[in-house]
C-alpha cells in the first residue's frame, strides 16, 4: 500500500511538471496571439491563457454548461501530432467578440445579429489563438505541428461536444486551456482544446520529460 501511494505521488508530481510546461507554452502562445489580435483589431487586446489540464476527451462536458448555445471553430491536426485543435465560446462571449472585431455600438447591439462577417470574425480569431498555440507547441517540443483549414460549427455546446467527441477515438485525452481576451471595455472568455489521441498525449509527455531532463543537466 505505500508503494502504491508513492508511485501515485510521483505520477502527480510529473504530471504537475508536464502542467508547468504547457503553462508556459501557453504564455508563449499568449503573447504573439494577443500581438497578431492588436494588428488584426486596430486596438490593444491582451489575450491570456490562464489554466491548462488534461481529461479524457469524454470529460468536456463537465467543465462546461452545455445547455449553451455555442460556436467552435475546429482544424484537424496532419503534421506533428494527430487530433483536432478546438476553439469554443458560448453565444454571449461569441457575440461581444464579434462587436469587439467589428466596432459595434452599444446601440446597436440590441438589433445586432451574427452576420456572414460576424462567422468570419469568429473563425479569424479562433485561427489565430489555435495558430499561436501551436507555433509555441512546436518551438517547444522542437517539431512542427501543422493543421487544415478551420471549420466553424454553431449550436448548443452539447450538440458541438457529441460531434467532436463522436469524430475521437475512446481513448483520447483533451488537453484544456482557458483563452480570455482582455481589452480596456470587455473581459471575454473562451476555452480551447486540443483533442489527441494517446500516442500523442504520449509525445507531448516525452518531450517533457526531455526538457526536463536538458534543464537538470545543464
Amino acid at each position: 500500500m505505500e508503494t502504491s501511494r508513492s508511485d501515485f505521488k510521483e505520477r502527480m508530481a510529473k504530471m504537475q511538471d508536464d502542467l508547468d510546461i504547457l503553462r508556459e507554452v501557453g504564455s508563449i502562445a499568449a503573447a504573439h496571439g494577443s500581438i497578431a489580435l492588436s494588428e488584426i483589431l486596430g486596438k490593444r487586446i491582451n489575450l491570456l491563457m490562464p489554466s491548462v489540464d488534461i481529461i479524457s476527451s469524454s470529460g468536456i462536458p463537465g467543465k462546461m454548461n452545455v445547455e449553451n448555445v455555442g460556436m467552435a471553430v475546429i482544424s484537424r491536426m496532419v503534421t506533428g501530432l494527430t487530433g483536432q485543435a478546438v476553439f469554443m465560446m458560448d453565444e454571449r462571449n461569441a457575440y461581444k467578440l464579434i462587436e469587439l472585431s467589428n466596432n459595434i455600438r452599444k446601440e446597436d447591439k440590441q438589433s445586432y445579429v451574427i452576420t456572414e462577417v460576424g462567422i468570419s470574425s469568429i473563425k479569424e480569431i479562433g485561427n489565430i489563438v489555435t495558430s499561436a498555440y501551436l507555433n509555441a507547441l512546436s518551438i517547444m517540443f522542437k517539431r512542427a505541428i501543422l493543421a487544415l483549414p478551420p471549420v466553424l460549427i454553431s449550436g448548443t455546446i452539447d450538440e458541438i461536444l457529441n460531434i467532436i467527441i463522436s469524430s475521437s477515438g475512446a481513448d483520447e485525452c483533451a488537453l484544456l486551456i482557458e483563452a480570455a481576451f482582455e481589452e480596456p471595455q470587455e473581459k471575454i472568455k473562451g476555452g480551447f482544446y486540443l483533442v489527441l489521441i494517446q500516442e500523442a498525449v504520449v509525445a507531448i509527455q516525452e518531450a517533457c520529460k526531455q526538457m526536463l531532463f536538458e534543464l537538470e543537466t545543464k
